[in-house]
Formats: structure tokens, C-alpha cells, sequence
């Protein structure tokens, strides 16, 4: 043998073993998902089957390692537990072992065999070593863990372990819900303060965002309490959207990415089959509130639950009484029980069309929920007559006027299809996301914010249904590619109001608001607020009225502090009044000539 060939010798002996099961996983896992996108596979199966590799691979270096058959298992948890990670997602792993069939050392040594290749093999590797009473104390004090260990699956060795493992923190999970259920919303809560809400966000976190991943996790965990059962069908089709957005966000980068960049957001929206980065936040937007809201139904339900139980709750009561709960009508079709407003037995959805209107007027004034049966029940009506009946108009103005409530009661309206079955033009500008860093919300949300903003500043308007109005529909022209959305909102405007039944002059004055709702705040900031040419400019094409210019006043105003903190301040304020007082000193001396 040769010096050379000697040398090489040695230094291949040198090297570390690198068992085949995980050697090559990274790059299986990576071409097995491009194939599967090539042949057009959807999200769900391709997951699944990157799992099934998953788990094949890491039994397979189980054995390699010498792994037992009693005592102790390999369990995957979090996405990788669930079969729904993405292409490059880390590995969550957790030795789970009995306690008592191998020693410490025995345990900590097959630890080092599993994790090193692994590591060697360039994946990324969340790892733990537990016993079975390990896992239930961490579960009882760590809120993530918890959830994670609610999904663990046994990938090899000892199946009756990891089975212990899980119903002992299943059955610890429900009987300290009561406990538990509070930490569980703070969190969720902590959450959203952190990182924001998903559908209202330009680079939003596909996991960690209020109606992200994480909460898809939320609702799974708060159903294992058994105190309330999850939502599903459009649920989990928002789910399942993020997880392929994630996954193509993961083929983009390479990397295990989350949160979706400007940068590569046109890139991800052509691999998920969506036209452009607004298409993609606006369906994203679309997701994020549907499970944000179904998590809002599910801890809601979860709280009913326990207080129903507790002594003193409406069925405690009704209970120790002998009585049934008292349902109470609150309008035709409609009751209220325990804070809920829910259909009436004999209601008819199906021949009532004014009754999804009816709902949102009593939910938006008196705070009642409406439940998930009567949202349900709400999409089989049939659609409003054109133009809408007087009954119809009042209580779409009632609703408008409930602003405590409005955003949750237009939340769950929307969500149901309602909105754009009155409105279609709303779908043009519904979850369709803003550019401008000064606003905070989509377009529509940031509509129905001004509607809100506009409830406290009614008195100053003269005609407080213009007000409302106006601030629903002045950016209604935000659609895409549109130039001048004030111009292109005021052209969608005659249609509207037509359907909708306004009397012609309220009809008009709307039209010139959505026309105009920028002119005030722009002629404030741009000219000189105190020069009479400057007022004259602002009144001329409210055809010199005061009613338009009090109302115009409460709309700026409205418009701009539920844009975001950025755009009202006391400078802006000042300049505007400052222009209102030349307008109404024009005014004034046009009244005396």
C-alpha cells in the first residue's frame, strides 16, 4: 500500500459515522416537496407525505442506533407531530422513556447516538430527553410545551410509552382547565400585542401573528379541554392556505422561514398561484380573520362552559330550581340566552331576507354574541330586494350607529358572506391591504374603524346618516390599480345608494363626501388654512354649505384617527379648525351680502 493511499486510509477512519437514515434527509425532504409541487399535489397530501419520509427515515436511524424496543420511544411533536410541516421546517423531537426500565446514563447515551448525526446532517434539531413524569410537569407549567406534547406521535421504539405519556397530559390538560384556560388567553393575548395581527400586516408572521399558525394550534388545544368544540370547514381551509404559503415561503428562501418579507412576497404569491404580493395579503388577510375569529368563538365557548358549571352560572340554577333557562325574544326570529343572541325556534331563515340585517342591528346595540347557529342560519336567506325596503335601510343604520360593537358584529357578518351579498362592490376593497405605513388596517377594516371613530363625533355633524355613510364608503374606491380613489369610490357611489334605497339628497351629499373626504385635511396642510382663497377652494365644491362642511369636519377627523396614530395629531387638528374658521367666516359674510 502506497504512502498516499495510507494517509487517506487514516483519515477516512478518522471521520465520523454518518448513519444513512438522516444523512440525506435534508435534500430528500427538499426534492420530495418540489416533486410533489411539480405534479401538482396539494398542500395536505404533500405534507403528509414529507412526514411519512420524515418518520421513516428517523425509524430507520432509530434502528441504526441501536435503539430498544421497551422502555423508551422517539416521539415527534409540534409540526413535525402533526404531519404538516413545510420542506425545511426544524425537527421537534423528544425522547420519552419510562423512568425505570434503562438507567440515566443508558438514556443519556442513545440521546448522543440520535441527536449527533442528525445535527451532522445539517438539520435543524429542537430536541428533549423525558421521562413520562417529566412531561407532565413541564406540560403543567409551560403553556407551548403543553401544546406541543398534546400532538406527540411515536416515530419508533416503545409505542406504550409515548400513549402513557400523551393521556397522562391529555387527562391533566382537562381536569386543570378551569386553571388553565385564563394562562391560555393571556398568551394569546401577549401574542397579538407582540406581534400584531396577521390580516392587517405587510410582513405578517405566518406563525406567531394573531391568526396565524400558532393559533390553529390555539384552537386544537382549547378543544382537548373538551370545554368547547373547534370550528371547522372554512377553518381549516385558512389553515391549510397558511401552511402552503409558509411552505412556498420556504422553498423561496431556503430557509425555515415565517415571516413573509416584501422582498420575496410577488415570488411567493406566483408559486401559490395568486397574481400579485396584494393578492397574496389579501388572502392571507382573509385567513388570519377567520381563524382569529373562530379562536374568539372557541375561548368564548370555553369560558361559557365553566361558568355555566360553577354554582351560581344560569344553569346552576336552572338546575337547582328545576326550571329550563329562560330564553328571551329581543326581535322577530330572533332571542337572547346568557349573553348570546341566537335564532328562534320559529324562525324561517330561508324566507327572511332582512333577517341577517336584523341580527347585526340587535348585536351591534345591545352586545349580544350572535352564535355560530345563527350565522350559520343567516347564509340561507335570500338575497335583499333592489332597492332595498325602508325596514332594511333603518337597521343597516342601526348597525352603523352601535359603535361599541361594530368591528366584532361586522367581523362576524363578514365573515359570513353578508356584506358583499348587500354590497358587492365591498369586495373590491375587502382585505385589501395599504401601503401607506401611515395607515394600520386593510381598507375595509380601516373603513368600518372610521365608522367607529365617527360614532363619538355625531353631534357636530348635521346630518349624522351622511356622517356614518361617508365614513363607510369614502375609501370604497380603493381598489386595485385604481388611480384616484376618491374619484373611482364617487363613480361606484350612484349604484350603492340606489340598491340600498337613500333618499336622492342623502344620495348626493354622500356622493360629494366620497368625492371629497380629502380635500379638508389637504387644503389644511398645503395652503394656508387662514387665507379666504384657501376657504373658498374648500367650500366651492360643497356648493358653499355649512350642513356638508360640519359633517366633512367630523369625516376628516374620523378618517384620519382610524388611519393610525401617525395621522391626526394636535398639529394636524389645529390647521384644520384653523381652516374650518376661515370657511365659516366666508360663510358668514356671503350669509350678510
Amino acid at each position: 500500500m502506497s504512502k498516499g493511499s495510507g494517509s487517506g486510509q487514516s483519515r477516512k477512519s478518522r471521520e465520523v459515522p454518518h448513519p444513512p437514515g438522516v444523512r440525506d434527509l435534508k435534500r430528500e425532504r427538499f426534492d420530495l416537496d418540489a416533486a410533489l409541487v411539480a405534479q401538482g399535489v396539494s398542500g395536505q397530501k404533500r405534507r403528509l407525505a414529507l412526514g411519512e419520509l420524515v418518520f421513516r427515515r428517523l425509524a430507520e436511524h432509530w434502528d441504526e442506533c441501536e435503539g430498544p424496543a421497551v422502555g423508551v420511544a422517539l416521539g415527534a411533536v409540534g409540526s413535525i407531530g402533526r404531519c404538516d410541516a413545510g420542506p425545511i421546517s426544524d425537527l421537534d423531537l423528544i425522547l420519552i422513556h419510562d423512568g425505570s426500565t434503562h438507567s440515566k446514563e443508558t438514556i443519556a447515551n442513545l440521546a448522543q447516538r440520535l441527536w449527533y448525526p442528525i445535527w451532522d446532517a445539517g438539520l435543524d434539531l429542537d430536541y428533549s430527553v423525558r421521562s413520562i413524569q417529566d412531561c407532565r410537569q413541564v406540560a403543567s407549567r409551560d403553556l407551548p410545551a403543553a401544546a406541543g406534547l398534546l400532538d406527540v406521535a411515536c416515530v419508533a421504539g416503545d409505542a406504550d410509552v409515548v400513549e402513557r405519556a400523551q393521556s397522562a397530559i391529555l387527562a391533566d390538560w382537562r381536569s386543570a382547565a378551569r386553571t388553565r384556560l385564563p394562562d391560555l388567553l393571556e398568551a394569546s393575548r401577549e401574542r397579538a400585542e407582540r406581534f400584531g395581527e396577521l390580516a392587517y400586516l405587510i410582513e405578517p408572521n405566518l406563525k406567531e401573528s394573531r391568526g396565524g399558525l400558532r393559533d390553529v394550534v390555539g384552537l386544537s388545544a382549547l378543544a382537548a379541554t373538551w370545554l368547547a368544540d373547534r370550528p371547522h370547514g372554512a377553518v381549516d381551509a385558512a389553515a391549510d392556505h397558511l401552511l402552503d404559503v409558509r411552505d412556498c415561503l420556504q422553498r423561496v428562501t431556503k430557509r425555515p422561514q415565517v415571516i413573509l418579507g416584501r422582498h420575496v412576497a410577488a415570488k411567493v404569491a406566483e408559486g401559490v398561484g395568486l397574481e400579485s404580493a396584494d393578492d397574496l395579503l389579501a388572502s392571507l388577510a382573509d385567513a388570519g380573520r377567520r381563524i382569529a375569529y373562530a379562536l374568539d368563538l372557541t375561548e368564548r365557548d370555553a369560558r361559557r362552559s365553566l361558568e355555566r358549571s360553577g354554582r351560581g352560572s344560569v344553569a346552576f340554577l336552572a338546575r337547582r330550581r328545576n326550571t329550563v333557562p329562560r330564553y328571551r325574544p329581543v326581535a322577530r326570529g330572533l332571542i337572547a340566552v346568557d349573553g348570546d343572541l341566537a335564532l328562534a325556534m320559529d324562525a324561517r331563515p330561508e324566507e327572511d331576507a332582512i333577517l341577517p340585517l336584523r341580527a347585526a342591528a340587535v348585536a351591534a346595540t345591545t352586545g349580544l354574541k350572535p352564535t355560530p347557529g345563527l350565522l350559520a342560519a343567516i347564509r340561507s336567506t335570500p338575497d335583499l330586494p333592489d332597492p332595498w325596503p325602508q325596514e332594511a335601510l333603518d337597521l343597516f343604520l342601526e348597525m352603523l350607529r352601535g359603535s361599541a360593537n361594530l368591528v366584532t358584529v361586522w367581523e362576524a357578518i363578514d365573515l359570513s358572506g353578508c356584506i358583499v351579498r348587500w354590497i358587492p362592490e365591498w369586495e373590491g376593497i375587502r382585505n385589501r391591504p395599504q401601503r401607506s405605513p401611515v395607515h394600520r388596517f386593510t381598507v375595509d377594516r380601516h373603513s368600518v374603524e372610521a365608522v367607529v371613530r365617527a360614532g363619538p363625533l355625531l353631534g357636530i355633524a348635521a346630518d349624522p346618516d351622511l356622517l356614518l355613510l361617508s365614513a363607510l364608503f369614502h375609501d370604497i374606491g380603493k381598489t386595485a390599480g385604481a388611480t384616484d380613489h376618491s374619484v373611482v369610490g364617487a363613480a361606484l357611489m350612484p349604484a350603492i345608494s340606489k340598491r340600498m334605497g337613500l333618499p336622492k339628497k342623502l344620495a348626493t351629499d354622500l356622493d360629494i363626501l366620497v368625492r371629497h373626504h380629502l380635500l379638508l385635511a389637504d387644503l389644511a396642510t398645503k395652503r394656508d388654512p387662514e387665507s379666504p382663497k384657501t376657504a373658498r377652494a374648500l367650500l366651492a365644491p360643497l356648493d358653499g354649505r355649512r350642513d356638508l362642511l360640519s359633517t366633512l369636519r367630523a369625516l376628516t377627523e374620523a378618517d384620519a384617527i382610524a388611519a393610525g396614530p401617525k395621522a391626526w395629531g394636535p398639529w394636524r387638528e389645529k390647521l384644520v379648525d384653523a381652516l374650518m374658521r376661515t370657511a365659516q367666516s366666508e360663510l358668514d359674510a356671503t350669509a350678510r351680502t
